[in-house]
């Protein structure tokens, strides 16, 4: 049997996961916005990872993910659990009807469909204070108003009961919006991207978006502050302390409503009682 430090040293190993940001050119039903385009989210279960709160599709890597030969592990990983979780297949054009099986790739050559290329943008880590940790690639497939193999499919979405509670299609703002007014939590990921994404109000201009270098993942320092607010620190800022809250001061966790401050990559939040957040800012 495992002692109980090297129990919690095993735990802390973040787990290989991917998820997938997928855009399509609906327009919702909801209050009046800018954007031509809507981002797949779903809600999680309660009992499980991100309890109650609003994600990307996407979940832990699977050993059949890395048999396709001629595609990244992640990209199938990403693929394959949107298509498990919301029945969204990203794939090339079937005419036959496709119900998950327990090898993904094997599925796609029964049927004659291969995965679709999606954008990287971005690797997140849980923070090390979390007892559930994730390594997570985050990809992108901005679905066209031509692509009519995956337009049709998105009327007959479906949910993963075991572990969603529905899924929905929001505007960038609409989510942030509903984050800042505290209806809806988000996790840093969720927020970071969402707010990337706002940036463009058209679908067309998405295939344009840069998310910079990704060769370093994102693993946000979490830090509580005297006013009862929280900090995730990110690479970059300058009270960043290399991935652990020692030595950083509460005075280095202030300065958010200088505008000119400078060195600063932090996202300044509310804690929720979902675990997820409500930001005040972004910097």
């Amino acid at each position: 049997m495992l002692k109980a430090s090297a129990r919690l040293a095993a735990a802390a190993v973040p787990r290989v996961s991917a998820s997938m940001v997928v855009t399509a050119p609906i327009k919702g039903p909801a209050e009046p916005t800018a954007y031509n385009y809507r981002v797949l989210m779903v809600r999680r279960a309660a009992g499980g990872s991100f309890e109650s709160a609003l994600v990307f599709p996407g979940g832990v890597e699977e050993p059949d993910d890395s048999r396709d030969a001629l595609m990244d592990a992640h990209k199938v990983c990403a693929i394959r659990e949107t298509f498990e979780e919301t029945g969204l297949l990203l794939t090339t054009a079937t005419d036959r009807t496709v119900q998950p099986e327990p090898s993904f790739s094997a599925m796609c050559e029964k049927h004659g469909v291969r995965p679709l290329d999606p954008q990287p943008i971005g690797r997140w880590i849980t923070p090390r204070a979390k007892r559930h940790r994730f390594d997570t690639r985050f990809f992108m497939l901005n679905i066209s108003d031509t692509d009519k193999f995956l337009l049709d499919q998105l009327a007959a979405g479906r949910v993963q009961l075991s572990e969603l509670v529905a899924m929905h299609w929001f505007s960038p703002d609409e989510i942030l919006r509903a984050n800042a007014r505290s209806l809806t939590a988000l996790f840093p990921p969720q927020f970071y991207i969402l707010s990337e994404l706002a940036r463009f109000t058209r679908w067309q201009d998405l295939a344009s978006y840069d998310p910079g270098p990704l060769q370093l993942p994102i693993e946000p320092v979490l830090c509580p502050r005297s006013d009862g607010m929280a900090v995730a620190l990110l690479p970059g800022d300058r009270a960043y302390p290399g991935g652990r809250p020692m030595g950083v001061c509460d005075a280095d966790l202030f300065g958010e409503d200088r505008v000119e401050e400078p060195g600063m990559h932090r996202i300044v939040m509310r804690p929720a009682k979902s675990g997820g957040f409500y930001a005040a800012c972004l910097h």
